[in-house]
C-alpha cells in the first residue's frame, strides 16, 4: 500500500518540479529543437531512445565497467545542465557530488535523488521543445515499443536488470524492506519495487508541452490543459500499479501512462 502512495508521489514530484523549471529553461534557451511544431522531431527522438538501448545493452555485455563510466559521464552532463540555470557554475560542483555519491554510496536514496532531478530537468526540456502533436505522435510510438520490449522481446526487461545492477539513476527504487540489497536482482525484486526514469518523464512531457504551448486559463500555477493532463496521467500510473497488484512479474508502464496523459489532454480539447 505504501508503495502505491510513494510511486504516485515520485510521479507528481517530477512534473511539478518540470513545471517550475519550464520558464528559466526557456529563458536560458534550452529548447532542445528548433522547430517544436515539426512532428519529424518526436522520430528522432524515439530512433535515438533505440540507439542508445541498443548500445547498452550490446555493450554491458562485454564491458560493463566502460559502460558505467559512460553512464556517469552522461549523469554529468545532464546533472550539469539540469541545474545551470538556478545555480550557474556551482552546479558543476554538486553533479560531481553526486557521481561522487553515486559511485561511493549507491543506496537507495541517493539513488531516488539523483533520479528526480533528471527525470524533471529532461522533462522540461522536451516539454518545452515540443508542441503537443509531435509529443503524442511520440507518446504512441513509445508506448507501442515499450509493450513490444517487455512481453514480446523482453530486451526492457533485461536492461532494467542490468541498470540496476549497475546502481546509477534510471530507475526510481521503492524499498518495500529496510534490508534491500541493490547486488541481488531476485532478492531486489521482492524487497522493493521499480519504476523507471522514463515512465516517470515521457508522459509527463505532453503536461509541459500543454503548459507551455496552448492558450488555457490558469488554476494557481498551472493550466487547466496541463492539470487534466496529468491528472490523466496519474490514473494511468494507478491503473498500472493496479496490473502490477494483480499480476506479477513486469509489464509496461507507458502504455498506461501515455493513454492516461493524450486523454487527459483530449478531455480539455474537447470541454474547453
Amino acid at each position: 500500500m505504501r508503495a502505491r502512495y510513494l510511486l504516485v508521489t515520485v510521479y507528481v514530484l517530477t512534473v511539478l518540479i518540470a513545471l517550475a523549471a519550464s520558464p528559466d529553461y526557456e529563458a536560458a534557451g534550452m529548447q532542445a529543437f528548433g522547430d517544436p511544431g515539426d512532428i519529424a522531431n518526436s522520430i528522432y527522438y524515439f530512433l535515438l531512445i533505440i540507439g542508445f538501448t541498443a548500445f547498452i545493452l550490446i555493450v554491458v555485455k562485454y564491458r560493463e565497467s566502460l559502460i558505467r563510466k559512460f553512464m556517469y559521464l552522461l549523469i554529468f552532463i545532464s546533472m550539469y545542465y539540469v541545474l545551470y540555470p538556478f545555480l550557474g557554475f556551482l552546479s558543476a560542483v554538486i553533479s560531481i557530488l553526486i557521481i561522487i555519491l553515486l559511485i561511493k554510496k549507491p543506496n537507495w536514496l541517493i539513488i531516488d535523488i539523483s533520479a528526480l532531478l533528471l527525470a524533471a530537468g529532461i522533462t522540461s526540456i522536451f516539454g518545452i521543445s515540443l508542441e503537443p502533436l509531435p509529443v503524442i505522435v511520440l507518446l504512441v510510438i513509445l508506448a507501442v515499443y515499450d509493450f513490444i520490449s517487455v512481453y514480446k522481446t523482453g530486451h526492457m526487461v533485461n536492461l532494467a536488470d542490468s541498470i540496476t545492477k549497475m546502481k546509477i539513476p534510471m530507475l526510481f527504487v521503492i524499498p518495500l524492506s529496510r534490508n534491500l540489497n541493490l547486488d541481488n536482482m531476485v532478492e531486489s525484486r521482492n524487497k522493493a519495487v521499480f519504476m523507471g526514469v522514463g515512465d516517470a518523464v515521457i508522459p509527463n512531457i505532453l503536461v509541459i508541452s500543454t503548459q507551455v504551448f496552448t492558450d488555457s486559463p490558469y488554476i494557481g500555477f498551472i493550466k487547466i490543459s496541463a492539470l487534466l493532463t496529468l491528472i490523466g496521467g496519474i490514473l494511468g500510473l494507478i491503473s498500472l500499479i493496479y496490473m502490477v497488484e494483480k499480476r506479477e512479474g513486469a509489464h509496461p508502464g507507458l502504455p498506461f501512462l501515455n493513454s492516461g496523459v493524450i486523454l487527459g489532454y483530449l478531455v480539455y480539447l474537447l470541454f474547453f
